[in-house]
């Protein structure tokens, strides 16, 4: 007498790949927007255009408050619009680039995570938290600060809380979408720990023996680049759409 064969289990359906390299439109747009700012001020712009662009876009702290003549020559605009418009505006292609390829490695989690307009909202505030500290450190200077470091640190900040610890590094589903660590538990994860040592540790170096990033001669703005992670770090979720319970204590 024969038997039944046993029934057989379907296969689980194959997991979906999420492609290793998939970068938000918002974060192209983004990029092609600073490339093109500078293509423009550095190859079409006349010495005194440039200088113009310079003056009344970069971030001068010294100028809230001060009759020096340099800011006295900043068109009405320039205090209110600066501690944004400074994030457009680089050095040279070299810089440029560097806070490009930061970008498009910590900005294309968030920007999946966030949807395009909170992205675009996170990053300007990461702008003026990164002037807002550049300002708290150095009142009275009278040089533009300017790039979107103080953006990509604010990324990186934001980038710490959900993709970089161990929630996010797991290898299972989307980075993008992985849970929320709260400050505490970011505090104690050892990954996130060690890259926010890290990139303290780097800035801090680079404060010690230099000062400020202007015009295209300049050293690098440290103190944006902390005022934004601290920022993207402290701030991440009143961003965040996913509103699931964080894990840790917040």
């Amino acid at each position: 007498m024969s038997l039944d064969p046993q029934p057989r289990m379907a296969p689980p359906p194959p997991r979906p790949r999420v492609p290793a390299f998939n970068v938000p439109t918002v974060v192209l747009v983004l990029l092609a927007g600073l490339v093109i700012v500078h293509w423009v001020r550095s190859s079409w712009l006349s010495d005194f255009g440039s200088a113009f662009v310079l003056l009344n876009f970069g971030f001068f702290a010294g100028c809230y408050g001060s009759a020096e003549d340099l800011c006295q020559l900043r068109e009405a605009f320039a205090p209110v619009a600066s501690p944004l418009t400074h994030a457009f505006l680089h050095g040279d292609w070299t810089h440029l680039v560097t806070n490009g390829v930061w970008m498009l490695a910590f900005g294309t989690p968030v920007a999946r995570r966030l949807g395009n307009g909170r992205f675009l909202l996170f990053c300007a505030v990461g702008a003026i938290a990164g002037a807002a500290m550049f300002y708290a450190l150095n009142p009275a200077l009278i040089q533009p600060m300017i790039g979107a470091s103080g953006v990509v640190s604010a990324l990186m900040g934001g980038a710490a809380r959900f993709a970089i610890g161990s929630s996010g590094m797991g290898g299972r589903g989307d980075v993008a979408f992985a849970p929320r660590l709260s400050i505490a538990r970011s505090l104690t994860d050892r990954t996130v720990l060690f890259f926010t040592i890290v990139f303290f540790a780097t800035n801090f170096a680079l404060g010690s023996g230099s000062g400020y990033l202007f015009g295209e001669a300049g050293a690098i703005a440290w103190e944006a680049h902390v005022g934004g992670f601290l920022f993207g770090f402290l701030a991440f979720a009143a961003f965040d759409p996913r509103r699931q319970h964080p894990i840790g204590v917040n």
